[in-house]
């Protein structure tokens, strides 16, 4: 009989000998619930054991456990080692909530999970060390130390009686004691008499109802705490979660509340790329955005700090938005290549860049005394990337349509995740629901169908893609100097819209306004009065209204008509009273103007202080070369270097594919260790190798083998043979995992792993 069967059949005396009793299926629900056993796969189970119980292994199962299971594990620890089930129970049964066979679950599931083993309840080490010194707020025991405490430990009532006879006070502070049993007092460590007793908590300590740990620590002996408490581990157990689903909604509702949400992100990040790449803001020298520069963004995109944040954040983990050397922050060359694409492929950048993102843009618009900047490492925050993925799969696995809120949501995650989720406020779960419902990944509460293909890694650009209208090649231009977009222009008519218009409202629809400046700002740029009317004649369905058309000649007719020179710097125009009015304007005294002739001003000014001054008191100056010709251009658009797009490190479930041959190395593992120490070596000759491989190779069987490398040292293996040619064995080895091809000659002998109708 092997080791592992004599063990399996006494009472465990470890991990390891639990886990070598268990069954297949059994190892295999151990892997598929703590998937970090699995990497590197473990030789055998003495090692998987041994992995098992280290502190962040254990740690992670413990951050796996629901409320209930984690309050049962935490009693466990607080009954200690040499604890069975029925003293579970009735640690428990007086408890709030109390339900036998949600506890009797929780235990079958910290036994599967390998937090508890053996025929009791033997937690392992590192777990009871996870709750502190004192699990369930129960102190030391002082039985063997302490007489009167020892007196309580046999009869418990002895307490009840003791305690009816002291002060008032003294009553308060055991009741204040009884659930958080350790507190301070000043010369705590002496002997006191009953009849020397001065204070309340002298009149404890006297009774030894408290016991002194220090010179100022007292603490409760658990003896005395649990007969007050009627032996009760725990107050309170929670063993029914709360919905994170509050309603339903229509999914083609949702998917159009996405959609739309979708396309305005994507003018969000267009706007605001298109904004810096001719104006760009500096990095901070501590890296990061400054205030300033954020609020200025935040009136660019008429959005809230935090949209504005997620706008700037997005388009910088996804690679769109970078510093360059000089320190400005500007569109990456990546940033032209993703203005070609169509809408929904745009989207698809972006959402994959914030499900991926370990950035909490929330934390910007936070109000503290240590202001966050954006773009700054502040706003990393590493639980927001679990934070985000935990609530998408939720929303993900509920029915179709189903809604949720930030309340019903932290209600949920405190019940099914009560370590992973302590401490995440209320308002950074509603932050990251605002998130999806900005992106569209949600649409009122809900998973949006293209939302649902991003969590699934598949193709969300084709999914939204469906649901858009179809870009529109017209505008309707209306009397009132306004025109209307009735869907999403191309890329080339839309940029060229926003230079000559200002953007009113967007949505399905977007509204344009022409006024005086957003005309100079198109001939600034290089258009001519015909050129502007020829583009809105051809985009518009409608004819241009009389009033647009002399709002362009008009602006064209002043524009140009003060040009600004580079002799010191001059100002010339053939009409004598505009410059008589740009001469005595008080707006323009700080440049110091003079006339020198008829129609000529100069100012020592630089001269595109003189064109901004001017423009900005309500003239339409121009600038010309030395030669007199009219300077015109478009402010040139800059770019920085591409910056690679962060990519998430994602863990995927362990397929049961990985998993069934992770317990077959484990299986294999065992057997090549009761083989040694039986001192047994697989010798036989050539020709019985043969045979006994090509057997096994028919019966698909398992077998072990003694393999000398070149060296002449011989190793063990045990393998699955799969072929067998030309002198050559290809075969799966179960220990490594993997396949591998063996040289014949090198076998030294073989056997069969296991018994015929071994399970």
């Amino acid at each position: 009989m092997s080791i592992s069967k004599t063990q399996a059949a006494s009472k465990p005396r470890s991990l390891a000998d639990d886990l070598r009793g268990r069954g297949d299926d059994e190892l295999c629900a151990l892997l598929d619930a703590r998937r970090d056993l699995l990497h590197p796969i473990p030789t055998d189970i003495g090692q998987l054991a041994a992995r098992a119980t280290t502190t962040p292994s254990v740690n992670a199962a413990l951050d796996s456990l629901n409320r209930i299971q984690l309050d049962v594990c935490q009693a466990i620890a607080g009954l200690g080692d040499s604890a069975s089930l029925d003293e579970l129970h009735a640690g428990l049964a007086h408890a709030e909530g109390y339900d036998a066979d949600a506890i009797n679950d929780a235990v079958e599931h910290l036994h599967l999970i390998g937090l508890l083993w053996g025929d009791g309840l033997h937690l392992v080490r590192a777990a009871a060390e996870s709750f502190g010194l004192y699990p369930c707020s129960l102190g030391p025991s002082f039985s063997d130390s302490r007489r009167l405490v020892r007196a309580y430990a046999n009869d418990p009532t002895l307490v009840t009686a003791t305690l009816s006879e002291a002060p008032e006070q003294s009553r308060e502070i055991m009741d204040q004691l009884l659930w958080n049993p350790v507190g301070t007092m000043k010369n705590a460590n002496r002997p006191i008499r009953p009849e020397d007793v001065k204070s309340p908590l002298e009149w404890l300590l006297s009774r030894e109802l408290i016991v002194a740990t220090g010179d100022t620590t007292i603490v409760v002996p658990r003896e005395v705490a649990l007969a007050l408490r009627n032996n009760c581990l725990l107050p309170f157990l929670d063993t029914k979660p709360s919905s994170a689903l509050v309603g339903n909604l229509d999914l083609v509702r949702i998917d159009q509340t996405g959609a739309h949400a979708a396309l305005d992100f994507v003018h969000l990040t267009e706007s605001l790329l298109e904004s810096w790449s001719v104006e760009p803001p500096a990095q901070l020298r501590g890296g990061g955005l400054s205030v300033r520069d954020l609020t200025a963004a935040m009136e660019l995109l008429r959005v809230n700090t935090h949209i504005t944040a997620l706008t700037i954040e997005v388009a910088f983990v996804s690679g769109l938005l970078a510093a360059d050397i000089n320190g400005d922050w500007l569109p990456t060359s990546a940033y032209d290549h993703w203005l070609n694409q169509d809408d929904a492929t745009r989207w698809a950048t972006l959402a994959q860049a914030w499900l991926g993102m370990a950035r909490a843009p929330h934390v910007v618009a936070d109000e503290g005394t240590d202001r966050i900047n954006a773009l700054s490492t502040g706003v990393e925050r590493n639980f927001v990337l679990t934070l985000r993925h935990t609530i998408l799969e939720i929303l993900k696995n509920a029915p179709l349509g189903s809604t949720t809120t930030a309340q019903a949501l932290v209600g949920y995650l405190d019940w099914h995740r009560p370590r992973r989720t302590s401490g995440v406020r209320t308002h950074s779960v509603t932050a990251l629901l605002t998130e999806s419902e900005t992106l569209g990944v949600t649409g009122a509460g809900a998973l949006t169908t293209f939302g649902r293909a991003l969590i699934d890694h598949s193709d969300a650009a084709q999914a939204l893609a469906t649901m858009l209208p179809a870009p529109v090649d017209h505008i309707i231009v209306q009397a009132d100097l306004t025109a209307l977009a009735p869907g999403r222009l191309p890329a080339s008519p839309r940029r060229t819209m926003s230079v000559l218009a200002d953007i009113e409202s967007t949505g399905v629809a977007t509204t344009y306004r022409f006024t005086e400046s957003s005309i100079r700002r198109g001939l600034d740029q290089g258009q001519s009065a015909h050129d502007i009317v020829q583009f809105l004649a051809t985009l518009s369905r409608t004819p241009l209204p009389q009033p647009l058309t002399y709002l362009i000649d008009d602006v064209a007719r002043k524009h140009g008509a003060l040009r600004v020179g580079v002799a010191s710097v001059y100002l010339r125009c053939d009409d004598e009273q505009l410059i008589s009015s740009v001469q005595v304007d008080r707006r323009l005294a700080s440049l110091r103007m003079r006339q020198i002739a008829p129609g000529i001003l100069v100012s020592a000014a630089p001269a595109d202080m003189v064109l901004d001054k001017l423009r900005s008191a309500g003239y339409a100056p121009v600038a010309e070369s030395a030669e007199g010709t009219v300077l015109l251009h478009r402010p040139d658009t800059r770019r920085t270097s591409s910056r690679t797009a962060h990519t998430p490190v994602t863990v995927s479930n362990a397929s049961p594919r990985l998993i069934a041959a992770a317990v077959k190395a484990l299986r294999a593992g065992e057997r090549a260790e009761d083989t040694k120490s039986a001192g047994e070596t697989p010798r036989i000759s050539t020709t019985d190798t043969m045979s006994l491989l090509n057997e096994a190779l028919n019966a698909q069987r398992e077998v072990w083998i003694g393999y000398a490398d070149r060296s002449g040292i011989t190793t063990e293996r045990i393998i699955e043979p799969l072929t067998i040619s030309g002198g050559f064995l290809t075969a799966f080895d179960l220990r490594s995992n993997e396949v591998k091809t063996f040289t014949i000659a090198r076998i030294t002998g073989a056997q069969y792993a296991q018994a015929e109708g071994h399970e």
